[in-house]
């Protein structure tokens, strides 16, 4: 079928850097698709001449790529029939398979032989002991306040470059909404060297959840395929306190081995960083709501606390800059002559939620900015209107 094959492991953009690294210029290179319709073309061919002998010689090609998200466009029978339908449609040099569910890497190997199939593993960044003094300063740069929480998460990420015993490092953060946390995991991802990996539970309903965590059909989103696909070894489980207990056991061996296994997929998580945000109000809530089995699962537990009202103020001018710095000229120059920026540093302390205040002050700006487009149809001065007050409303 192949003369070789390259199994991948790891996000779309190092699978792409491999292939574009092994593929030489001139190259026939078909993409897994572009085979499935070969493929069906030549069963239709051979159903109109069926009365004839069928003389099927496959065509040559220098490369097949095959990426993850292809999977999900094709028939469960095609997975289970990998390597045949590929084999009846191509001659191949060099076949290229991103993240393969496990059945179509089990026809594959069947196909080839295991000595036959190259696996690679992308290499994900690690926490090591001489980066963590310039963790600590991106940090403290990127997220205000939360001191006491900042060490406890630089003494876990110690804890992980030091201790290699193959799990992964758990960290509960909990507090309430809107004070840093998810700010604090996207800034330990960036130091990591990657896209932060965020699943969010709340979205989901019950049915969803567990579909999503046990594996159904391959077309569909899992938590193993996405584990799969991340490009940082920092994953984000918003609001962990809103997964039913019911689908806990789907995570002990993830943080216990760091291993994850659904139906279609076998993820290897180790030396991961997971950080699970909760609004739990204290470490006892947290080990109360999500029983013992679970919670002693947990590496550490770091509380955030309610801003100051300095470091508020300084929030509402920092992002205050960076939605002027998009604007043009004109733009601009109208939004720095209209008191926003002033209101929101004076009343800074009446928020406890950071998400809320920057929605504000991005609703003041941009209502500001078009009310000319308002004000066309204006007849009397009654009805026009005031933006910065209505984006204050319900503060």
């Amino acid at each position: 079928m192949a003369d070789r094959a390259i199994v991948y492991f790891g996000p779309r953009t190092g699978f792409d850097e491999l292939v574009g690294s092994r593929v030489r210029e001139g190259d026939r290179t078909v993409g897994y698709l572009d085979a499935i319709r070969s493929y069906n073309a030549k069963i239709r061919a051979s159903d109109l001449a069926s009365h004839e002998p069928r003389i099927s010689v496959p065509d040559y090609v220098d490369n097949c790529v095959v990426h993850a998200d292809d999977f999900g466009s094709v028939l469960s029978h095609v997975i289970a029939n990998f390597a045949t339908i590929l084999e009846e449609t191509y001659e191949v040099g060099t076949l290229f398979v991103q993240n393969p569910p496990r059945r179509a890497l089990e026809s594959l190997v069947s196909a080839q032989g295991e000595d036959s199939v190259e696996q690679i593993s992308y290499r994900y960044e690690q926490v090591e002991k001489g980066a963590l003094e310039a963790i600590y300063d991106n940090v403290c740069e990127e997220v205000l306040g939360q001191e006491e929480s900042k060490r406890v998460l630089v003494a876990s990420l110690y804890r992980l470059s030091v201790m290699d015993n193959g799990r992964p490092s758990v960290v509960l953060l909990y507090g309430p909404s809107g004070v840093g946390k998810t700010e604090t995991a996207r800034c330990l991802s960036r130091a990591l060297g990657g896209k932060l990996m965020r699943i969010q539970f709340s979205m989901m309903q019950t049915q969803e959840a567990y579909e999503y965590l046990f594996g159904a059909e391959h077309s569909k989103a899992s938590l193993a395929r996405d584990l799969l696909g991340r490009e940082s070894n920092v994953v984000l489980i918003d609001e962990f306190d809103k997964v039913s207990p019911t689908l806990y056991n789907m995570f002990y061996q993830l943080f216990d081995e760091g291993r994850y296994v659904d139906t279609n997929y076998d993820v290897d998580m180790r030396g991961g960083l997971f950080l699970l945000t909760t609004n739990f109000k204290s470490e006892r809530d947290a080990r109360r709501a999500m029983g013992s089995a679970m919670f002693s699962r947990i590496s550490a537990c770091v509380a955030f606390s309610d801003l100051s009202d300095e470091n508020k103020a300084t929030i509402a001018t920092r992002h205050y800059q960076r939605v002027v710095d998009r604007l043009d000229g004109e733009d601009r120059s109208l939004i720095e002559n209209s008191g926003i920026l002033s209101w929101f540093v004076a009343h800074a302390s009446r928020y406890d939620n950071m998400r809320t205040m920057k929605n504000k002050i991005e609703k003041a700006i941009f209502e500001r900015l078009s009310e000319p487009i308002f004000n066309r149809q204006a007849t009397a001065p009654s009805v026009r209107r005031n933006p910065l007050r209505e984006a204050l409303r319900e503060v």
